[in-house]
């Protein structure tokens, strides 16, 4: 059987923090030649003034560094997952700054400009997640029946299930699955909703 290591964070923070603004790395741009990463402003101002890597003195393109330089999305991604609240944080100064200079935010992209950041999720497919199921008994224009009474209010705590699936399941797998476990026929609509 294998055994598992628990990593704390400051163990992995070397790999994570610009070397050039000691922060967390944002926009993770890494230089091709030797693999080294950065935040991408940091990275980019740095290599107006010099053509040599920061940390090695690798030398990057002689006369276009930023050719030499690429967007790092996978690195950019497990840090956003393992420092909380980091990806938020970010998105929230992005809004704030594209406020104050409106004119700029026309150049970027919606996640660049701080846009939906509650929908961008860092999960692996094979990562097991947990997903809360209640029932919701409805009329047929979605409103809930008037009839309902205090004892239907403490059958609610029975209509709640949890599922520890992979995070790769699709939504339609999903309804597949809650009308194969709860027999329920084709006339009945189930409907997934995210709180």
């Amino acid at each position: 059987m294998h055994r598992t290591t628990r990593l704390k964070i400051t163990d992995l923070n070397q790999h994570f923090i610009c070397v050039l603004c000691d922060g967390y790395l944002v926009d993770a741009t890494t230089i091709v030649e030797c693999l080294h990463s950065f935040c991408r402003t940091c990275i980019v101002r740095y290599l107006e003034n010099s053509r040599f890597c920061p940390v090695c003195d690798v030398q990057v393109h002689k006369t276009k560094p930023l050719l030499s330089i690429r967007s790092d999305t996978t690195l950019q991604d497990v840090v956003y997952k393992l420092i909380p609240g980091l990806y938020q944080n970010e998105m929230q100064r992005r809004r704030e700054f594209y406020a104050e200079h409106p004119e700029e935010a026309a150049k970027c992209s919606s996640e660049e400009r701080g846009e939906g950041a509650e929908q961008r999720c860092f999960y692996s497919p094979k990562e097991n997640i947990s997903v809360m199921m209640e029932y919701f008994q409805g009329t047929e224009n979605g409103a809930s029946s008037d009839t309902e009474s205090s004892a239907d209010n403490n059958s609610k705590e029975l209509m709640t299930r949890y599922l520890n699936c992979p995070a790769a399941l699709t939504v339609a797998n999903l309804k597949k699955f809650i009308r194969m476990k709860y027999s329920l026929p084709k006339t009945y609509r189930v409907s997934i909703r995210f709180f």
